[in-house]
């Protein structure tokens, strides 16, 4: 797990340098740079040593011969099962190291290498007698990968933050995006907040040649269940024990390191599922990790006491639990982190990451297991339940249902009974599509039209879903559910939890991993008929099932907890009118794009309660502070 850097075209090695360093966090063990004989090409990396710490291990890494160079940012899970295959062909190659498979795996696969690969990953492979770079980002985006195409050339990143090292760098606003981290508080798809920056997308892979994007091609494409003539295909049901050998497989192989693996507990169903595994399959974590948040405010906005819950799975699993007792991530700790995202997510989670993987750093534990990806795979978010009560409702005439809960919602206070009838209400009121896409919606997007401005807004519909509206379509003709869960994977997932999980850890030189996004798993959970993901009014049936030989109930069977910080609170409070005087400040950077008077609205209604713009008002701030941080 690392950073890497890159270019192709005219640019100076001291640029590179620069790029290098501006990520040193993601690589506290070692640096290293390589530009070919003409100063062409370029590659930078930041070294975690997790696998093989020697120095034999060290990049930019040449392989067979000094044909190709490399750079790395990921694990290859499975790069020993690999090594047998490239011995059979005679390659050698250090067999102690994962990023050493990448070179000869190439050189004999090209680029149906990637379908070999079981791991986390972006990478960047230089070929020296076709003067050609090939980057390739993982199946799901677990890591990140940047680019910017210019005058001079491509640059390429795990981070923004690189890219602001070259001084003819383009600055201009993606308004399209911005409408995205205002609605969504992410960005779906390919872009960022800079109009010239992009993402390559999770799954795909680009060619570069003489400072030139040549070719950027889909190579991974998640699995949908199979259908039939008649429609879905509802598969017969798979066993809990099936399940469970799959996902212990899958927790096994991503638990290969050097270095002492320890684990995220939350005491949630997905946490608590990585540590049993751990512990069945004899490698129990180092230690685990639950953050205690010491606040009312946070009970009074739907969050549980996940300590509880926490302790009694490590008591019965016999794991060592460290308990991080702390108040509730606050509006100063946001703009901490705002440099540190790359982009401006208004989403406090990211504090509790950082502050966790602080805490293994101090403990010498250098990978952490966590549960992310498990409500996107096996539904377990309120959407869900959502869409599945719209699919049961079909029949019905849910139009005047949906208004009745958006109107009675209107009528009591806001609070989070209001919310979520809102919500729903949004999600029974619309057509099956238009309800899969508004489900993301974070913020109201007419509130953000009228903060924003119409024209701006209407871009957006028109541009801004490209990646949601892409699996929308390709799942035209599935189950609700499994278009849901589909979507997931196309933005929420990658855009969202992926990148402030991956950002704020290796803010600390941390490697995060995902088992519920191991391909065998996605594989597995595409198969299941939808009432083994949702039925009898539970989510993630199969896998509740799957555990209940080893995890207590009251841990399964808890309701949703959320992972966050009282928000709302904030907003009604100091840091609301903190929030309120940096957007209307002399100096605010948002003042371009922002209606102060609609933005006046928004704070007054939210402070009587008459609406809930609390997350609109930390969304416009967030965008503000990485205006500051980065334009």
């Amino acid at each position: 797990m690392c950073g890497l850097t890159g270019y192709s075209g005219q640019f100076s090695p001291e640029l590179l340098a620069s790029m290098t360093k501006a990520i040193a966090h993601r690589g506290p063990d070692g640096e290293g740079v390589w530009v070919n004989g003409d100063k062409t090409t370029g590659l930078g990396h930041r070294r975690l040593s997790i696998i093989d710490l020697s120095d034999n291990a060290a990049q930019p890494m040449n392989g067979v011969g000094n044909r190709y160079h490399v750079v790395f940012n990921g694990e290859i899970y499975n790069f020993k099962k690999l090594s047998q295959y490239l011995d059979s062909k005679g390659y050698v190659y250090n067999e102690n190291s994962d990023t050493a498979v990448l070179a000869p795996l190439y050189d004999d696969l090209g680029p149906d290498m990637l379908k070999k690969l079981n791991g986390i990953f972006a990478f960047a492979i230089y070929d020296s007698q076709k003067d050609e770079l090939f980057i390739a980002r993982d199946h799901l985006g677990i890591k990140p990968l940047y680019y910017n195409q210019n005058s001079d050339g491509v640059l390429f990143s795990s981070e923004i933050k690189s890219f602001t090292h070259y001084p003819k760098l383009d600055k201009s606003i993606d308004d399209v995006a911005m409408v995205s981290y205002m609605t969504h508080l992410w960005s779906p798809g390919e872009r960022t907040m800079f109009a010239g920056v992009k993402k390559l997308l999770p799954g795909h892979f680009m060619v570069v040649k003489g400072g030139k994007i040549k070719d950027i091609k889909r190579w991974y494409q998640p699995p949908l269940p199979r259908m039939s003539p008649k429609g879905p295909a509802y598969q017969k049901d798979l066993t809990p024990a099936d399940l469970y050998k799959t996902f212990e497989n899958c927790v096994q192989r991503q638990l290969v390191a050097d270095v002492p693996v320890g684990a995220f507990l939350s005491g949630g169903v997905d946490s608590s599922a990585i540590v049993a595994s751990m512990v069945n399959v004899g490698q129990k974590p180092k230690k685990a990790y639950c953050i205690q948040p010491q606040a009312k405010a946070m009970k009074k906005e739907g969050f549980s006491d996940d300590g509880k819950y926490a302790k009694m799975v490590a008591e019965h699993l016999g794991v060592d639990l460290t308990l991080i007792e702390a108040d509730e991530a606050t509006l100063d700790d946001m703009e901490a982190v705002a440099f540190q995202l790359d982009e401006p997510q208004a989403d406090p989670a990211a504090v509790y990451v950082q502050t966790i993987s602080q805490k293994a750093k101090q403990d010498g534990i250098k990978v952490l297991m966590t549960g992310t990806g498990g409500d996107d795979v096996f539904s377990g978010y309120r959407r869900h339940s959502a869409i599945m009560l719209k699919d049961k409702l079909s029949a019905l005439p849910t139009g005047a249902m949906g208004a009745g809960l958006k109107k009675a919602a209107r009528l009591i206070p806001s609070n989070t009974l209001s919310r979520r009838l809102d919500k729903l209400g949004g999600i029974l009121g619309e057509s099956l599509n238009k309800s899969l896409l508004n489900a993301f919606n974070f913020n109201d997007l007419g509130d953000v039209a009228q903060l924003l401005g119409k024209d701006r807004v209407q871009g957006w519909q028109a541009q801004g879903r490209g990646a949601l509206k892409q699996a929308l379509e390709e799942s035209n003709g599935h189950h609700p559910l499994n278009r849901m869960l589909y979507m997931e994977l196309f933005g929420f997932l990658p855009d969202h939890n992926l990148n402030y999980t991956d950002k704020m850890s290796m803010a600390e030189g941390v490697e995060v991993r995902v088992p519920f996004l191991d391909v065998e798993l996605l594989n597995f959970a595409a198969k299941l008929p939808i009432h083994q993901k949702y039925g009898g009014g539970q989510a993630k049936r199969i896998l509740k099932q799957a555990f209940e030989p080893y995890l207590p109930k009251k841990v399964l069977y808890r309701s949703k907890a959320g992972f966050g910080a009282p928000v709302r609170s904030w907003m009604t409070g100091e840091a609301g009118q903190k929030v309120l005087e940096e957007l209307t400040s002399g100096n605010a950077k948002m003042a371009e794009y922002l209606d102060k008077q609609e933005l006046l609205n928004v704070y007054n209604n939210t402070q009587a309660q008459k609406s809930d713009g609390s997350y609109t008002l930390l969304a416009l701030y967030m965008v503000e502070l990485w205006l500051r941080k980065f334009k």
